[in-house]
């Protein structure tokens, strides 16, 4: 006889509610009927609890409705018996990497921006999506002009194609615009929409760089938190270092698997950007219990600045110049699976777009990450 969940176990081990549980169990009471023998009408297996969470993955995360579910339950079916779920992420997914930091003024987009390039230089294919609702300016700095942004998605007869500008190296750009804001107030076919473009572009790229805000806002929180890892932006500025700790601090209370890194923009040399994260890591290990990963830094340039007013990414501008050199040992690092990749959560693109998982299947609105993010 299996061991028996009471419902109260069943919330504990799959993050679910009772009341999405519930309606599981009626959507797709087909499927948990295999493992039912000699429970009672309030028990629950280990297979149970498999299929729960399976359901609860292609349903916060990949976005599938209610005739999807059932499609891959079918498929996967045989895998949740021998005790084998079948992962949710599957190869062919980009790879998600926010940028962010502190405060504003460190130069979070200049280097989102030339990261991106570097990245792109190496054959691998790139997108950037500016979630900066203030200052939304990564197709300033990559010389192009978007005609459109996510809200045109979001609200007209627009796919993601129509809204995406094509950058140097074929690097597309998505332009939030205020369509980031918009996104809470979707209709259902609007997400199912959006969902359907976004999975599109995740399988054309291999890197998705998120440009967020700076600080510690809600939308800031929820898009670092979807990503699989976290580059935190800062300076020698001893103001700027307060405040990358202290969304490092947020980040990991909100995920304690986060991978966090950190770069040290605008630095006077190796030993002055050391000093940064050397004291940035002493306060985490000592306070967060956390080792955070130095991705390397980037060198105060002049050509940084003459690249930024010419609209071009210094990498391109200034190819020999030290600090492009500090790019290609970034993504060298970065790229580096032994150093910067995260293996200890389940990577999903669409968590990027968390918000619009929501009710796609008539759920209760409520969401695996909601207290951290939400």
């Amino acid at each position: 006889m299996p061991y028996r969940y009471t419902i109260k176990q069943v919330v504990d081990k799959t993050g679910l509610e009772e009341s999405e549980i519930r309606w599981y169990e009626n959507a797709f009471g087909e499927f948990l009927t295999f493992s039912e023998m000699g429970l009672g009408k309030n028990e629950f297996s280990e297979d149970h609890i498999a299929l729960f969470s399976r359901i609860k993955d292609l349903v916060h995360k990949r976005g599938f409705t209610v005739a999807e579910v059932r499609r891959e339950l079918k498929q996967s079916l045989q895998a949740i018996r021998e005790k084998q779920p079948t992962p949710v992420r599957g190869p062919g997914y980009a790879r998600v990497i926010a940028v962010t930091s502190g405060k504003g003024g460190v130069g979070k987009t200049s280097f989102t921006v030339n990261l991106a390039v570097s990245i792109a230089q190496t054959g691998r294919k790139v997108a950037i999506f500016d979630a900066d609702l203030g200052l939304a300016n990564v197709h300033i700095l990559m010389g192009v002009k978007p005609r459109f942004n996510l809200s045109h998605l979001v609200q007209g007869n627009f796919s993601l194609e129509d809204i995406i500008t094509r950058g140097p190296l074929d690097i597309q750009v998505i332009s939030g615009g205020q369509g980031v804001r918009e996104l809470a107030n979707l209709t259902d076919e609007q997400r199912r929409l959006l969902l359907r473009q976004m999975d599109k572009l995740e399988r054309d790229v291999d890197v998705l760089l998120v440009d967020t805000g700076a600080g510690i806002s809600e939308n800031v929180l929820r898009f670092a938190g979807f990503a699989d890892e976290v580059i935190a932006v800062t300076t020698p500025n001893i103001a700027a270092n307060a405040d990358c700790f202290s969304i490092i601090r947020i980040l990991l209370e909100m995920d304690p698997n986060a991978r966090i890194g950190v770069v040290t923009n605008m630095a006077e040399d190796m030993y002055a950007a050391k000093n940064v994260f050397n004291k940035l890591q002493t306060a985490s290990r000592q306070v967060l219990n956390y080792d955070l990963n130095d991705l390397g830094y980037v060198v105060a340039s002049e050509q940084m600045k003459v690249a930024t007013e010419k609209r071009t990414p210094v990498v391109f501008a200034y190819p020999n110049d030290p600090v492009t050199h500090c790019f290609k040992r970034i993504v060298d690092t970065v790229f580096n699976h032994n150093v910067f990749m995260n293996e200890r959560k389940e990577s999903s693109f669409s968590d990027l777009m968390g918000a619009l998982k929501r009710n796609m299947t008539g759920l209760p609105a409520t969401a695996s990450r909601r207290t951290a993010v939400m």
